[in-house]
């Protein structure tokens, strides 16, 4: 037990706070976090997800000159720790201002971006998904819509985001598009799809098999969730309403954004 009253106690406590808003992105991205015991100047974390085999295991501290996210055990994955202390870092920057980030692209470029959401009413749960594609700054086409497939719903939200993408790649299919960057927020859709991940449920295994198969050059960019970016705003929103009402759009209705989110062309910001 760590007294009370003392810098180590304070540190803890601080510890805590930051862990309990470090968890609730993490569970953004599909991962089942929990905070342990407090050890001194910091908290034990708990990390959970479909893709891995086991429970991983770290400390957040709060020291007096640095705050850091360190990883107990070998049995972490290539690369997903560097991933979430990417993520961590983040938490530490000054809070980013509100909408809206212009859509930026270079020229004769494709750009998608996808996203998934989850809810559950009345004791059933359903999975949306959403995309739209952007070509020179402006928005040229987009879907969205639900699935509650047995092997989805205990993915949540990312089995969302994995269809949007498979959705992305069906669009591609149409219009022969054979390059375009993928603008994503959850991790898992590249790491999976390069193979960084490994892929233990059917419906990942599935959704590495589509994308591998698919013949389309992919850029992964990965964005912050929830960070004001216009592009990732649109599709969350799209998501949430096709998960909330289990409704089909095969085009987007931008009469149901937000005012603040209807526009389809995007103009740059000065210097951009």
């Amino acid at each position: 037990m760590i007294p009370h009253h003392t810098q180590a106690q304070r540190a803890s406590e601080q510890a805590r706070r930051l862990a309990d808003t470090f968890i609730g992105r993490l569970t953004q991205s599909g991962y089942t976090a929990t905070v342990g015991a407090p050890v001194n100047y910091g908290h034990k974390v708990s990390l959970a997800h479909p893709s891995l085999p086991h429970t991983l295991h770290a400390v957040l501290y709060v020291g007096k000159d640095k705050t850091s996210f360190v990883k107990e055990g070998k049995n972490w994955p290539d690369g997903l720790y560097d991933v979430l202390l990417q993520e961590f870092h983040t938490l530490l920057l000054p809070h980013p201002m509100p909408l809206v980030a212009p859509i930026t692209q270079a020229a004769g470029s494709t750009v998608a971006y996808v996203d998934g959401s989850y809810c559950e009413q009345d004791h059933n749960a359903h999975i949306g998904w959403a995309f739209e594609i952007w070509r020179e700054g402006q928005s040229i086409d987009g879907q969205a819509g639900s699935i509650s497939h047995p092997d989805a719903l205990s993915l949540r939200n990312v089995a969302g985001e994995c269809h949007a993408v498979e959705q992305v790649l069906e669009w591609c299919r149409a219009h022969d598009c054979t390059d375009i960057e993928i603008r994503f927020d959850y991790t898992g859709l590249a790491h999976w799809a390069n193979g960084t991940w490994r892929t233990n449920a059917v419906r990942t295994q599935r959704y590495r098999e589509r994308v591998a198969s698919s013949g389309v050059r992919i850029t992964w960019t990965k964005i912050q969730a929830h960070n004001g970016e216009y592009g990732n705003a649109r599709v969350d929103f799209f998501a949430r309403h096709a998960a909330t009402n289990h409704v089909f759009f095969p085009e987007l209705p931008l009469s149901i954004l937000p005012p603040r989110l209807r526009h389809s062309q995007v103009t740059p910001a000065p210097g951009q």
